[in-house]
């Protein structure tokens, strides 16, 4: 039986706490964002659906506006899909925004760009247990943006990633900065793409330095390396969250 062509292309912008999934990415033995979405979905359209995301989180991330896209055979309008989906995902899954979008749009080849932000609170909060990495130890604010500025100006951030192979070494950092508002620091970064761990070991180095832990030249000679395995300190994924993709 000859396979019928896909007519119809639609755009989720979704959002998510990553807290009880295996990141977004389909795993064999591990419950994950794609697959609860894939399978909602396929029970509206009564089809294999297979969703195209900007990029994968990982278990624990969180996102605010992650985009995805799935091509289907037959119609159902915007509106239909986004009543659908948001009565029956769970609740720690949201449904923002459903648009038909040309065939030729695919999340992750189309963007131009994301933004993420990592946050970090200083004072016990229950509230935001889950949603952040909490540090008890005094953090030196100035050392830290001493460290965002080394690390905006690096070559190369390979040390700052997962160990791997990546068809694009070369990232585009269009913004790097720190907020900080007496208890919590927000670290937030632009780029045209990320390396797996990117912003957690950007973060977890800046965290180092702040503590005294390392020195601005021991970070240095870490990005100078251009090697992963020098760039050890990772922050836990719990205070990273998907801000925004740019298209």
């Amino acid at each position: 039986m000859k396979k019928e062509k896909y007519k119809h292309n639609y755009k989720l912008t979704i959002s998510y706490i990553g807290t009880h999934y295996y990141g977004w990415q389909r795993q064999p033995k591990h419950i994950t964002i794609q697959q609860v979405i894939e399978e909602t979905l396929e029970k509206l359209f009564n089809e294999k659906i297979r969703l195209i995301a900007s990029g994968r989180t990982d278990a624990g991330v969180h996102a605010l506006a992650q985009v995805a896209n799935f091509k289907t055979v037959s119609y159902r309008t915007p509106q239909e899909i986004y009543k659908y989906l948001n009565a029956m995902l769970p609740r720690d899954i949201a449904i923002k925004k459903v648009e038909e979008v040309p065939l030729s749009f695919n999340a992750r080849f189309s963007a131009k760009g994301k933004t993420y932000f990592y946050r970090i609170y200083t004072r016990p909060d229950p509230f935001l247990y889950g949603f952040g990495w909490y540090i008890s130890k005094r953090l030196d604010i100035l050392k830290m943006n001493e460290a965002l500025d080394v690390i905006r100006h690096a070559k190369s951030l390979i040390s700052l990633s997962k160990k791997g192979t990546y068809t694009r070494e070369h990232i585009d950092l269009r913004e790097l900065f720190l907020k900080y508002d007496g208890n919590i620091i927000e670290i937030e970064v632009t780029a045209s793409h990320f390396l797996r761990y990117m912003v957690r070991k950007i973060v977890g180095h800046t965290v180092q330095v702040g503590l005294g832990s390392i020195s601005l030249k021991e970070l240095e000679e870490i990005l100078e390396a251009k090697d992963p395995t020098k760039g050890i300190y990772i922050a836990p994924p719990q205070g990273l969250f998907l801000k925004e993709v740019y298209y």
